[in-house]
């Protein structure tokens, strides 16, 4: 009787083992519910959201955003701060003279656009549309111009050529800030030629440079022989007399050693 008692008198544990394992497997599924359906986006970000490939038109911003856990939503990252953009590109000047260049562009993704850009063209945006209109443009404007024009005349080559690419990418959510054309190159044998031209070019200068100067000296030599006439230098001779009465007189009467100066 008192071994009975004993038994009916002692009290069950709150929780037992099974509790437990339901407790631990509710806080791993939380878990994994949270990292699933928590994405941190950073600074100068957007996050595209899709479910099942198709573009909701939702766009993350930076900080911490929840969509739909485990595969139902999924987020394509895009960077909209402002990115170079560098490409090698050749072309043809107006006068059929290769030239090559080195082109460096400033762009950005607008805010709004990203999910369009997603949509239409995809996150290789880069490859497909900003480096073959940089290429594009560069060509066309090159052709507008001589090879000499090109190096006279780059500004206006810029400014055409980053008018051009603003118009081309603006319809794809794409913002140009600015187009360098870093350095051009052109063919040994043009390259020769300007040489020479330049070389010539001095060369010319440099002459018509001694011809004026002789020039000036004949004509300011012909101006003091006429102005030395006989009885300027007589005048000359007697302002300049010191009361001495000549030691030597020519035979035509001219006086040799009355001090001029």
């Amino acid at each position: 009787m008192i071994k009975t008692a004993q038994i009916v008198g002692e009290k069950k544990p709150f929780y037992t083992r099974k509790k437990v394992i339901i407790l631990v497997l509710v806080a791993l599924f939380l878990i994994v519910l949270f990292a699933s359906s928590a994405k941190r986006i950073g600074t100068g970000q957007i996050g595209v959201v899709t479910q099942y490939g198709r573009v909701t038109g939702r766009e993350l911003t930076e900080g911490l955003s929840f969509v739909l856990p485990f595969g139902l939503n999924n987020v394509t990252v895009y960077d909209i701060k402002v990115q170079k953009e560098a490409v090698s590109s050749t072309a043809a000047s107006k006068d059929l003279q290769d030239v090559s260049s080195q082109i460096v562009l400033n762009y950005n993704l607008e805010r709004g656009s990203v999910s369009r850009v997603h949509q239409t063209i995809g996150a290789l945006y880069v490859d497909k549309i900003v480096t073959p209109a940089i290429n594009e443009v560069f060509k066309a404007a090159s052709a507008e111009y001589t090879a000499s024009e090109l190096i006279t005349e780059r500004s206006k080559l810029k400014a055409v050529a980053q008018k051009t690419l603003i118009d081309r990418l603006a319809p794809y959510g794409i913002k140009v800030s600015e187009l360098s054309i870093v350095d051009f190159k052109f063919s040994d044998s043009f390259g020769k030629a300007i040489e020479e031209k330049q070389v010539a070019q001095q060369n010319a200068e440099r002459a018509k440079f001694n011809l004026d100067a002789a020039i000036t000296d004949a004509e300011a030599q012909r101006a003091q022989s006429e102005t030395l006439t006989q009885e300027y230098l007589q005048k000359q001779a007697i302002e300049k007399w010191d009361g001495k009465m000549p030691t030597y007189m020519g035979g035509n009467g001219a006086v040799f050693n009355i001090p001029l100066q």
